[in-house]
């Protein structure tokens, strides 16, 4: 069967392989399915140095599109020399018993190869599908060019649903190891052709190329109706070997990949950014958020909530009086919930620079600031880690000013 030649790989995709951690593992099933979005690991490569080693390799293949040949030719040397290659004895680290492992072979780095090559291409894809949602707002489940495909995701093929739908967060590819299916961005327009001519039926047989003798990934067969609806969640069971823990995933999905690595890469992306700002000076922190908040940025995170964003900055003397860990203010999820405008967030930064702020006997606190006839509120709660968090955001009468000056104790006077 001929190589699997990679091409080009986009910036998004190499981008997102050259964020990991190295994270050591002595069995797959040491580390997190979650984990696998912004860690690098590889079962029984407990050595950060034979880590790094198929790190840097995988990461040469990546960036020049180099075949599978070409990468376990570069690979190979340098894990002999370092011993990790072939069955040898090795110490579990969670039972202490030594046990009889499979290191490297050349099955184990096709399947490493595979694996980093395919989830670093869906983590970019969904990078561009983010910054084209607005002309190109819908996913179509597609079977790849496999002879042989999960029933499971013939049944998915055809599901027709937004960007945004839930089901994506779970059921983007790849789906399991060896799996080719892909999703294609579709407009509004092609989603209303779809829906009125459907598509090839994916369970007809494929067409044959003439000249290698392999699937071209084209159906012959009847047209039959895209679905417009998640399909239904047929949940399964599987249990750690290593830890017990018990994880409940759909059918058809390995729970290793049970998971969008592109969306949960910008959640990590998120939060460092927030985790960051809040050890910064309280200048360099006010600055940045600004930015964020002004940036399309908070427009996607307002579509996609995942993580947090800093929503700017409390000075020095306030947070001395109200306590607390950072004087960044955080948005998080609760916020979203209540769905705020953005040209509202947007304000957030100044209001919590020139507000009048009030504690309440609760703890939270409030800052308002005057908007002709009315005030914009901004309600913030201490958190059990110490950071203040946007509660809500909102305008407000006259009389809920009142009520707040009233119940609680005024701390700064608004500018």
């Amino acid at each position: 069967m001929p190589e699997e030649i990679p091409g080009s790989i986009p910036r998004d995709a190499l981008a997102f392989f050259r964020a990991k951690d190295l994270r050591v593992g002595f069995d797959a099933a040491d580390v997190a399915p979650e984990e696998h979005a912004h860690a690098f690991t590889v079962a029984k490569a407990v050595k950060l140095d034979v880590l790094d080693d198929i790190r840097a390799s995988l990461d040469e293949a990546l960036a020049e599109g180099q075949t599978f040949r070409d990468f376990a030719r570069a690979v190979k040397p340098r894990l002999q020399a370092k011993g990790w290659w072939g069955i040898q004895e090795e110490i579990d680290p969670v039972s202490g018993e030594r046990r009889e492992v499979q290191l490297g072979s050349p099955r184990r780095l096709k399947t490493i190869y595979r694996a980093n090559m395919r989830s670093a291409r869906a983590a970019g894809q969904w990078a561009r599908i983010e910054r084209h949602r607005d002309t190109h707002p819908y996913l179509l489940y597609e079977l790849g060019p496999s002879r042989e495909h999960r029933d499971e995701h013939v049944r998915w093929a055809g599901t027709l649903l937004p960007v945004d739908h839930p089901w994506w967060e779970a059921h983007m590819p790849p789906n399991g190891y060896g799996c080719k299916c892909r999703v294609r961005a579709v407009s509004r327009g092609e989603a209303e052709r779809l829906q009125r001519n459907g598509i090839q039926d994916p369970r007809a047989a494929q067409e044959i190329d003439p000249q290698t003798g392999l699937p071209t990934g084209r159906r012959v067969g009847e047209r039959v109706a895209v679905r417009t609806e998640a399909p239904e969640v047929q949940p399964v069971n599987y249990t750690n070997r290593r830890t017990g823990e018990v994880r409940r995933v759909d059918a058809g999905l390995h729970p290793s990949w049970a998971s969008n690595p592109g969306r949960q890469r910008a959640a990590i992306l998120r939060r460092e950014l927030t985790q960051r700002l809040a050890m910064a000076d309280g200048q360099t922190a006010r600055a940045a958020a600004r930015q964020v908040v002004d940036s399309p940025i908070l427009d996607r995170w307002l579509m996609d909530a995942q993580g947090e964003l800093p929503g700017g900055v409390l000075s020095r003397d306030i947070l001395e009086a109200v306590g607390g860990g950072s004087s960044l203010v955080r948005l998080g999820r609760d916020l979203v919930e209540q769905a705020p405008a953005a040209a509202i967030l947007r304000e957030l930064p100044a209001l919590l620079e020139g507000a009048e702020l009030i504690r309440r006997d609760d703890g939270r606190l409030l800052g308002f600031r005057r908007q002709g006839a009315g005030w914009l509120r901004a309600v913030l709660a201490l958190g059990d880690d110490r950071a203040w968090r946007v509660q809500s955001l909102e305008r407000v009468s006259e009389g809920a000013h009142a009520e707040a000056l009233k119940r609680g104790q005024r701390i700064r006077e608004g500018t």
